[in-house]
């Protein structure tokens, strides 16, 4: 499976959850605000796309702004799509001025969208009356209205303005290349469709109530705001674990002028009245109607407005013969045949003047709103249990999922603090003016680092490998200390400088090589790094242990002084006379030397710096099963560069093995090859480098 790319570079795909209004619907996963979010995925026509981007269009682009929303640039339709195939799959067609739905039926807007480069005109310098008596720059007006109509950035502005707890909340709305992307809050539950098709034989009159007390409350907002929807079927009524009940897809809203009439392009047969399929204009009362429709088939089971075509349609609400909805109850009052068949009246003049004129006359005929959302709970519940198994359910976010970006830096700057912290302690030890615990200026330099990596890690990095090298250069090894300075100021300058990964893999090596374990540097080098950046911070890790190792003379528990020594560090005998009862003073270069002069120490390194590579050119094919087999490759080398070492320490030949020694040997070697390789496979699993890679090659 490929590596899922973040959507924006934040939120991180889950699941495909169907299609809306201009798109089709994910679930994700916000990386910043640890949270599921449904992000409404719609494609721009090449017109649209330079528009949202302040771009200029020629004319023949301008040509074919006059069609209907969705089309391309000259006005044809584009071809259908995703969200075609699953409108006509459905039992009720859905009719909208959209990409990839049915035949389209809007006529084109009046004030069809353009764009110009109005800095080019004596336009510049023209005001314009917006309508509300303020006067706007030409400038803004003509980028105003070249954006009138975009796919989803209409519904975008029109859900903003309404913050209520039966309205699905929109968060952003972002436009990436011809792709824009409509961030909503997502709702951990189910449609009105699945709960009336899995548990509609369990429906009381406390959940019909429920559900239309919400539905009704969320549309008189949205009216009370001037805004039409239009689009009010199950499909779009959301029903969460909680029993509430919340509306959602506002892509054919429209905002009514002052008279409290709109237009739209679209809708769902079965869904909208005749004024909606005959584009007359509209008002709250269409929605009242579509709301009308939605409870009738709550009551009786079933939608008799349903057809395959718009004429058909027609018929079907002007003669339709419709069951009496208190025949279905034997409890209800049969006034509320009535009052349904009020609503649902083909003249709008005589339908009730609003929503809320429509609820104050049902509700009394239904039954308790508050148990019904009791109710609700239950049966989402037992439906998401009923679910059809063609529906796979959300995958579970991993452990390294949850962990945010803030979690992830937090840990980054620790991890740094105390890599630079202890070497940074260990250099200023060896300074020639600190001579034991209590000098000030150890624990000031110190400190120093600490605060350094805390803030900025790649800063600490700095701080410390060049303290290090400072305190060699005073205190007897000057060309060491001074490479050592050298290097280290070419390696943050070139890489680790950019980011706080360089420096994480980079003080991996004095901190885990403390107790043994430097052969994670190179890995985490590859884990988090481009492949050039890995190999370089891989050298650089390998060149800083052979200083460590050297200067404080750490040897194999088996006598084989140069074969584990990459592998890590005394502190105790890097530290001078007078800190532990130690006989090796930190800044003897003899040490440095003895080790260099091994060629295993070679083989070592040069394992490091290749292990780093392979891992990192395997993360760049962005799949979790090449993650694996490349951590499997890094552990494969390093444990080949110890085999390598350990033959050319114990100085056998090909054809006259000496299998004790080399056995010895390898023993001294293998933990510091396996522990870390094996570490690494295991995060390659769970998916550490597809959350924590830092850059890929292609972008240096």
């Amino acid at each position: 499976m490929a590596r899922t790319q973040l959507i924006l570079d934040r939120y991180r795909p889950i699941a495909k959850a169907g299609a809306g209004g201009f798109g089709t619907v994910q679930v994700a996963w916000d990386t910043r605000i640890q949270r599921k979010v449904a992000i409404k995925c719609i494609e721009l026509s090449e017109f649209d796309a330079l528009r949202v981007h302040g771009i200029a269009v020629p004319e023949a682009g301008r040509e074919g702004a006059g069609g209907p929303p969705g089309s391309d640039a000259l006005g044809a339709a584009p071809a259908p799509g995703a969200a075609a195939a699953a409108a006509a799959a459905a039992a009720a067609p859905t009719f909208a001025a959209m990409p990839g739905t049915a035949p389209t039926f809007a006529a084109p807007p009046e004030d069809a969208p353009f764009s110009a480069d109005v800095g080019e005109t004596e336009s510049e310098s023209l005001l314009f009356d917006d309508g509300a008596g303020a006067e706007t720059d030409a400038e803004d007006f003509v980028f105003e209205r070249s954006l009138a109509h975009v796919p989803g950035l209409d519904e975008a502005r029109t859900a903003a303005m309404l913050a209520d707890a039966n309205i699905v909340a929109v968060y952003d709305f972002e436009v990436q290349g011809t792709t824009a992307y409509l961030i909503m809050e997502y709702v951990e539950g189910i449609t009105l469709t699945q709960l009336l098709r899995e548990r509609g034989d369990a429906l009381s009159l406390d959940v019909v109530a429920a559900v239309f007390a919400s539905v009704a409350h969320a549309l008189e907002v949205a009216h009370a705001h001037q805004v039409l929807h239009l689009d009010i079927k199950p499909d779009n009524v959301l029903v969460n674990h909680q029993g509430q009940v919340k509306v959602t897809d506002f892509g054919l809203a429209t905002l009514a002028d002052a008279s409290g009439c709109g237009t739209t392009g679209g809708g769902t047969i079965g869904y909208m009245p005749l004024e909606q399929m005959r584009q007359e204009s509209l008002d709250a009362r269409s929605d009242e109607w579509a709301l009308a429709s939605l409870t009738y088939e709550m009551l009786t089971g079933e939608n008799p407005f349903l057809a395959p075509t718009l004429e058909r349609a027609e018929a079907a609400i002007e003669d339709a013969e419709l069951v009496l909805p208190s025949l279905c109850w034997g409890d209800m009052d049969a006034e509320v045949d009535d009052v349904l068949f009020f609503a649902l009246d083909p003249d709008p003049d005589e339908r009730y003047d609003t929503v809320a004129g429509f609820a104050e006359a049902m509700e009394p005929f239904l039954g308790d709103p508050k148990r019904g959302h009791q109710e609700l709970a239950e049966l989402v519940g037992h439906a998401e249990e009923k679910a059809e198994p063609a529906e796979p359910p959300a995958p579970h976010i991993p452990l390294v999922e949850r962990v945010s970006d803030r979690g992830g830096a937090v840990l980054a700057r620790l991890f740094c603090a105390a890599g630079a912290g202890l070497a940074g302690t260990v250099a200023a030890a060896n300074l020639p003016w600190v001579s034991g615990w209590d000098s000030p200026l150890l624990w000031g330099l110190a400190a120093l680092c600490v605060l350094a990596a805390a803030v900025k890690p790649h800063a600490g990095a700095l701080a410390a490998f060049a303290l290090w090298g400072a305190s060699m250069a005073l205190a007897g090894a000057p060309l060491l200390g001074c490479a050592l300075v050298v290097v280290t100021a070419l390696w943050w300058w070139f890489v680790g400088r950019v980011g706080n990964a360089p420096a994480v893999a980079a003080l991996a090596q004095p901190l885990l090589g403390a107790i043994g374990f430097a052969g994670f540097a190179p890995l985490m080098a590859g884990c988090f790094l481009g492949v050039r950046r890995a190999v370089a911070t891989a050298a650089f890790s390998a060149f800083a242990a052979l200083l460590m190792s050297g200067l404080s003379l750490s040897s194999s528990p088996f006598g084989l002084p140069g074969l584990d020594s990459l592998a890590g560090w005394s502190m105790t005998a890097a530290l001078p006379n007078g800190f532990w009862l130690s006989s090796f003073p930190g800044t003897d270069a003899s040490g440095f030397v003895t080790i260099l002069a091994e060629p295993g120490v070679w083989c070592t390194a040069a394992s490091w710096v290749v292990a780093a590579a392979a891992w990192s050119a395997f993360c760049l094919r962005g799949t979790r099963v090449f993650d694996v087999l490349g951590a499997i490759a890094a552990c494969a080398i390093l444990v080949a560069g110890g085999c390598a070492a350990a033959w050319m320490t114990v100085n056998v030949t090909l054809w006259a093995p000496a299998p004790p020694p080399f056995a010895t040997a390898l023993l001294s070697f293998l933990p510091n090859a396996l522990v870390p390789g094996i570490a690494a496979i295991v995060a390659a699993a769970c998916g550490v480098p597809d959350r924590v890679r830092w850059e890929a090659d292609e972008k240096e």
